[in-house]
């Protein structure tokens, strides 16, 4: 008797155990992979959704690592949704969108707009698990169903913050063929994902302001997080810390917080493109892609806008980056406005890279000041898919747009090094997120 309560005992401790183990987790990695390839801190990883017509080699879509000193291609992480690692009975296209590293143990947390998943990895792009956040929509709803997950970062509580997208991408009325009507608006939405568990534990729902639409990018600064609205031509910045439950324990989670009249995002202040606009104006479609700040917090940011008065063509839109002063509501400059620059969804600034750096000493055109020789100063890298590649800017106030950029595409702000693409003698990509590689946190 006594054995057979023994048994009953291990049994159970056994069956807990292998209930709480997450099913598709990757054992830890050990001094086997010390010294090979993995994400190193300093480095960027660009997701690249492999589209037509931007992309050379259409496919599932794919995340690279871009080393910056020397311009090659690092780590490549594949479609963890193949059939032979497929999670969750998942197989076909990822297309990943938010690309993150540094979190627990180093790992890269990758969500993928086409099956609205987020996967983890280790630092050398093995696939540990992925997941389906409880924003996901029906699996026979098909790939690319809507709402998506965008942007991603992670917060300064150490959780995961996705951007929840929803509108129409499909749209043949309009040019872009994007539009957000008031209902996708209100079912846009950011979720918190604890990272351990990969669960929702909260969410950021949409506050009363019609400016709120589809969201993409996601940043921190010392008055709150920013998110900008890729159909609004805005970003709002947003009381993170106001609303949030006990995010820490995902068995407190309410699932109500997903109704669009609880929990709504409390909004510090917005900075607005079209200040005066109303929230339908044509040109707050297809805008605030990407944003980042600086290291003295301006915030940078993507937006589309017409080169004429005319209805726009695909001709008559630049893509640019708008820059705004620390604290500011509104732009003050823009760069790489060339009408090649099309469809900008990455922005991050860095230090200077080994090929800006060769070329600023090189000064092939004698327009550079003798200090920019020590190559101690950031610059801003900028993913776009119409030039299926990753440029890099100087963002010295000498070297923005000059005034007569828009009529003439002359005096316009020029990349200092690109990487990837055709001009490199590399495939073109279909760029989207861009982040900057980043170790594990300090124990």
């Amino acid at each position: 008797m006594e054995l057979l309560k023994r048994l009953k005992k291990v049994f159970l401790l056994v069956s807990a155990a292998l209930l709480l183990a997450p099913a598709t987790y990757v054992a830890a990695q050990g001094l086997e992979r010390a010294g090979l390839p993995v994400l190193l801190d300093g480095n960027f990883i660009v997701a690249d959704a492999m589209n037509a017509p931007f992309a050379t080699t259409p496919g599932p879509g794919r995340v690279l690592e871009m080393n910056v000193m020397t311009g090659d291609i690092g780590v490549m992480i594949d479609n963890p949704l193949d059939g032979s690692s497929a999670a969750l009975g998942l197989t076909g296209p990822w297309k990943p969108t938010g690309v993150l590293s540094g979190g627990i143990e180093g790992h890269a947390f990758i969500n993928g707009a086409a099956q609205h998943t987020l996967s983890e990895f280790y630092r050398d792009g093995t696939h540990i698990r992925t997941v389906r956040p409880i924003t996901a929509p029906d699996l026979s709803e098909g790939f690319g169903a809507m709402p998506r997950l965008l942007g991603s970062q992670f917060m300064p509580s150490g959780n995961i913050v996705l951007a929840v997208c929803d509108a129409n991408f499909n749209d043949p009325s309009v040019f872009p063929p994007v539009s957000s009507s008031l209902e996708q608006a209100r079912n846009s939405r950011i979720v918190v994902i604890d990272p351990e568990t990969l669960q929702t534990v909260d969410t950021y729902n949409a506050p009363r302001d019609r400016r709120w639409t589809c969201m993409a990018g996601i940043i921190f600064g010392e008055d709150g997080m920013y998110v900008s609205m890729f159909h609004g031509a805005t970003v709002f910045v947003i009381d993170w810390e106001a609303g949030l439950g006990n995010e820490k324990k995902p068995g407190k989670f309410k699932r109500n917080h997903l109704n669009k009249r609880v929990n709504r995002a409390k909004v510090v202040r917005v900075i607005d493109m079209y200040p005066g606009a109303t929230h339908d104006d044509p040109r707050r479609r297809d805008s605030m892609r990407a944003i980042t700040f600086d290291a003295d917090g301006n915030l940078y940011g993507t937006n589309r806008a017409r080169a004429t008065e005319v209805d726009p063509g695909p001709d008559d839109m630049r893509h640019h980056v708008i820059v705004v002063p620390r604290g500011g509501d509104r732009p003050v400059g823009t760069l790489a406005m060339d009408h090649g620059v099309q469809i900008i969804a990455g922005l991050r600034t860095n230090r200077i890279s080994g090929p800006g750096c060769d070329y600023v000493r090189e000064d092939p055109d004698d327009i550079f000041p003798d200090s920019f020789n020590q190559c101690d100063f950031e610059t801003l890298y900028v993913a776009a898919s119409g030039t299926g590649n990753v440029m890099e800017y100087l963002i010295n106030s000498d070297f923005l747009d000059g005034p007569d950029c828009r009529d003439l595409n002359m005096g316009c702000a020029q990349p200092i090094a690109s990487f990837f693409g055709s001009a490199n003698g590399m495939e073109d990509l279909d760029p989207r997120m861009l982040m900057r590689a980043k170790d594990a946190p300090a124990k």
